[in-house]
């Protein structure tokens, strides 16, 4: 049986002993009904600060591009690699210069499993891995052909869904020791206003120019009106 060490196997002392890592295998990233790789990124505790769309305050040369940040640390502190090696960074910055590898780009039907090691990984990697990093493994020994189509929706949103369209073929010879694996991916997401979600309706209020400070969301004291949805009255006369 094969066995892939990602980083260093060499004995060290205490500081550079063998960090956790965290393992998102195949399985997990069906059950999860994941479009993309990165809805199985945002799904992560350790993930905070990466974006997908272009209403996060970017500028529009990042659009359709997605990246990981662990802990918020910037795209320039988490290690992306592909198969353990090292991958070029996508042709653009973000607002803060930041540069990342586009995520978008790896085609989920290629994907077999995400190694992410959740503590930092300079000693190892270097400086752009002080948040830790993140391995994509993919299915580079895959065998027969495979054809995958999905869409997903918000019942709200009307028309609007996200729609994936892939495939995938691989062949090994008899001897086992030659794989080739080709695969592609389509993946459309439209545009949601935000009044779909389940969260947000015509009762709910949001304005940021209440408070100084900016940003604020103002309660019934403010004028805002509460969602009843998300008001439990019995538990209210109960507490009273």
């Amino acid at each position: 049986e094969e066995v892939i060490v990602t980083g260093s196997f060499i004995r060290g002392t205490p500081l550079d002993a063998p960090s956790p890592v965290q393992i998102v295998d195949r399985n997990s990233i069906e059950a999860q009904g994941a479009a993309i790789i990165w809805d199985v990124i945002k799904n992560l505790e350790v993930n905070s600060g990466s974006f997908t769309n272009s209403g996060s305050g970017e500028r529009s040369q990042v659009e359709g591009t997605a990246q990981i940040n662990l802990r918020n640390l910037g795209e320039n502190s988490t290690l992306t690699l592909i198969n353990g090696k090292r991958v070029s960074p996508y042709a653009g910055t973000t607002t803060t210069g930041g540069e990342f590898v586009d995520i978008n780009a790896i085609p989920l039907v290629m994907t077999e499993r995400l190694e992410i090691l959740t503590d930092g990984g300079s000693a190892l990697y270097g400086a752009d891995a002080v948040a830790g990093v993140v391995n994509v493994i993919m299915r580079t020994e895959f065998e027969g052909f495979e054809l995958y189509a999905d869409v997903q929706g918000v019942q709200e949103a009307g028309s609007a869904y996200d729609t994936t369209l892939s495939a995938i073929w691989g062949w090994s010879s008899d001897d086992g020791d030659t794989h080739l694996v080709i695969s592609a991916e389509r993946f459309e997401r439209d545009k949601i206003n935000v009044l779909d979600g389940n969260n947000v309706d015509e009762n709910s209020q949001y304005l940021g120019t209440t408070s100084s400070i900016g940003g604020a969301i103002d309660g019934a004291w403010a004028g805002a009106n509460p969602n009843p949805a998300y008001v439990n009255q019995a538990i209210i006369d109960y507490n009273v």
